[in-house]
């Protein structure tokens, strides 16, 4: 197996010259940009070798996600503690219940004064136990209600959607306004993908919900991704997706690349591309952010790039 130093050094110097010929600056982000768009030139197996050796997330981001995940764990515990006390409470009060009928039993047999003053005794112990439990279902409602708070706010102000591993579309929308600006004032293209699939008309293999499909076309999309690209989750079984440094088309080339590996690993019919939406803008310094999102998903609707293999 040929040494990758070697490779890597070679690649090295085309990410120079290009900087050089786009009168560029070598600073990182530059520097990292044209290493993503000139690795999409060389080969699977190097491409793979180079991937298997660089991490796709950086430390802050892994500390993102696993921050907001521990927000979702933390909800589900309160509202676990929560539901496990209104259960308490319910058997109790059920409790309660079954006494009282059993102490009209004993009421109806008057040679039984000495059980009735212990189901009195017992009856009389629920009562304050009832008043205990109660004041304490109302401490952990105000606890959960604390807490609820405090995740919605947390949640705000989120980067990440904890459940997909992406961006969420908020935070997107801030990443897509930056390259706008980049765009601006550095020579350079970028485009905007946005992808879904139509479950209406697919047929998914061993029958998966479509939140589990749609989690797996995630997974693909995240995977196939250069490091300088970025990708959120829009909604609505939406993917959106950041191609830095990428005209036109480079994009559809990038979108024909996404339909394939979305219809090896996802769909299962003899007519596969038919269902995997895609559509593609570039950015545009007259447009906002939010609009160029929008133009994107509108794009997608549409069927402007419905099957770009065709």
């Amino acid at each position: 197996m040929p040494n990758i130093n070697t490779d890597l050094y070679a690649l090295v110097d085309e990410i120079m010259t290009e900087l050089k010929e786009n009168d560029l600056p070598p600073i990182p982000e530059n520097f990292s940009f044209y290493f993503d768009k000139l690795l999409e030139t060389r080969n699977d197996e190097f491409r793979q070798r180079i991937n298997s050796i660089t991490p796709r997330l950086n430390v802050t981001s892994h500390n993102g996600f696993e921050y907001e995940r521990s927000l979702n764990k933390g909800a589900k515990a309160v509202k676990l503690i929560l539901t496990q006390g209104s259960n308490i409470y319910k058997n109790t009060a059920l409790l309660k219940k079954i006494i009282q009928i059993k102490k009209e039993i004993v009421v109806t047999n008057k040679n039984h004064e000495t059980l009735l003053e212990v189901t009195s005794s017992v009856e009389n112990t629920l009562d304050k136990f009832l008043v205990s439990l109660e004041k304490q279902s109302a401490s952990i409602k105000e606890l959960y209600g604390t807490a609820a708070n405090s995740i919605k706010n947390a949640k705000k102000s989120s980067l990440y959607n904890a459940n997909l591993g992406v961006y969420n579309k908020n935070y997107f929308i801030t990443i897509i306004e930056q390259e706008r600006g980049s765009c601006a004032n550095i020579p350079c293209e970028s485009s905007l993908l946005s992808i879904s699939l139509s479950f209406e008309t697919m047929q998914i293999e061993g029958n998966k919900s479509q939140a589990n499909i749609i989690r797996d076309l995630g997974k693909i999309l995240t995977d196939a991704l250069r490091r300088s690209d970025s990708i959120s989750y829009y909604g609505n079984g939406i993917f959106s997706i950041l191609l830095r440094h990428t005209n036109e088309e480079d994009a559809e080339i990038a979108a024909i690349r996404f339909n394939r590996l979305i219809a090896e690993s996802i769909c299962i019919t003899d007519m596969k591309n038919e269902h995997i939406l895609i559509g593609v803008v570039q950015i545009d310094s007259c447009l906002n952010a939010e609009e160029l999102l929008e133009q994107s998903v509108e794009a997608m609707k549409s069927a402007g790039i419905k099957n770009p293999a065709e």
